[in-house]
């Protein structure tokens, strides 16, 4: 019965898991050689949204590093095919950066805010409509969940009688 139960909450967790996951996306970014210079940022500049971060990897063949201007982020030493931590971005705003091995690298990270939520064109609805509506399927995981509940219990208590 447990295994019954177990697997019932099993996709309902990564359904919430899922929708979880989706709220801040990661942008990469790369370092790439560029002769004559030593390396190059790329995308220059790099578009997030407030909320999101970055992350660095470097294809060129030297050691460079993500350093922000005001000190607000360092990646540290970034080897040639490794990537950086996630560096993440909480206001909006143009955030320059450079490599501090090689200074004449420079990049910019544009950080935008979220668009706001339209206002809805019309008030919502108190009741529901005519033909039934609603909401269907949290109601109806709501009342499965329970009625497994309530089946485990029951299946549990017979058990419990039977061994006295």
């Amino acid at each position: 019965m447990r295994r019954l139960v177990g697997l019932c909450l099993v996709p309902f967790a990564m359904l919430v898991l899922a929708s979880t996951a989706a709220w801040a996306a990661n942008s990469s970014a790369q370092i790439v050689n560029c002769p004559p210079a030593s390396g190059c940022f790329t995308p220059n500049p790099i578009q997030i949204k407030v909320g999101d971060s970055v992350s660095w990897m470097n294809s060129g063949s030297i050691t460079h590093t993500s350093t922000s201007d005001t000190g607000a982020w360092d990646t540290g030493p970034i080897a040639s095919g490794a990537t950086s931590s996630a560096v993440s971005f909480n206001t909006a705003g143009t955030f320059a950066y450079h490599c501090s091995i090689h200074p004449s690298m420079t990049g910019t990270v544009i950080v935008s805010a979220v668009a706001a939520t339209p206002a809805p064109t019309r008030p919502p609805v108190s009741r529901l409509a005519q033909g039934g509506g609603g909401p269907l399927l949290p109601v109806a995981a709501g009342l499965l969940l329970a009625g497994f509940g309530l089946l485990a219990l029951g299946n549990r208590r017979r058990h419990q009688s039977k061994r006295v």
